[in-house]
């Protein structure tokens, strides 16, 4: 089965050189947490909503497929599609940045979804928090701005249906955004 899409490219053309050694160099640090080490996804918070910012990477050829991803309501409190502030607090509905590691896949009030592991000062309570990777029906390239979601990276439904099984069980996320800390409220 092909894992990534037919439409994916080199991951450095995509994502920058950059932010994908910024990436890589934050996985190698993480990699005692990492048991699915085929994938690595990077999510680039700093670009607006309606663009495809979550690049997820097949490590065998470094070949990445970017698809669309939405952030938290608290993030983007005028709903103008830039996630500005992100907290790792519970009941924020902030967005969080950092290393992540995947969990296990279950199916929950959105279909099915993957838990997060924060690895990261400003994200280690991702799991407190319950935020995880699931489908939504806000996500859709139709959409000028992406609805929002509590905290979570959400996907288009019948991309998380596709992702998730690649990624659950250890493999390594990396978010970036507009500020480096989580510390508004």
């Amino acid at each position: 089965m092909g894992a990534i899409s037919a439409f994916a490219a080199p991951a450095s053309d995509l994502i920058g050189e950059d932010l994908l050694a910024a990436a890589l160099a934050a996985k190698a640090d993480a990699q005692s947490e990492i048991t699915n080490d085929r994938y690595l996804s990077i999510i680039d918070y700093r670009a607006h909503s309606s663009v495809p910012r979550y690049f997820l990477i097949d490590t065998t050829d470094m070949s990445a497929e970017a698809l669309l991803v939405a952030h938290g309501r608290g993030s983007d409190a005028n709903h103008d599609g830039m996630a500005e502030r992100f907290s790792n607090i519970a009941g924020s509905k902030m967005t969080s940045l950092g290393a992540f590691v995947t969990g296990a896949a279950y199916y929950g009030m959105h279909g099915l979804s993957l838990k997060l592991k924060g690895l990261s000062q400003q994200n280690n309570l991702a799991e407190q928090r319950l935020i995880v990777i699931h489908g939504a029906d806000y996500v859709t390239p139709d959409r000028s701005i992406l609805g929002r979601s509590w905290g979570c990276p959400a996907l288009e439904r019948e991309v998380a249906e596709r992702v998730i099984p690649l990624i659950k069980g250890g493999s390594f996320i990396y978010a970036v955004g507009t500020q480096s800390e989580g510390t508004h409220p």
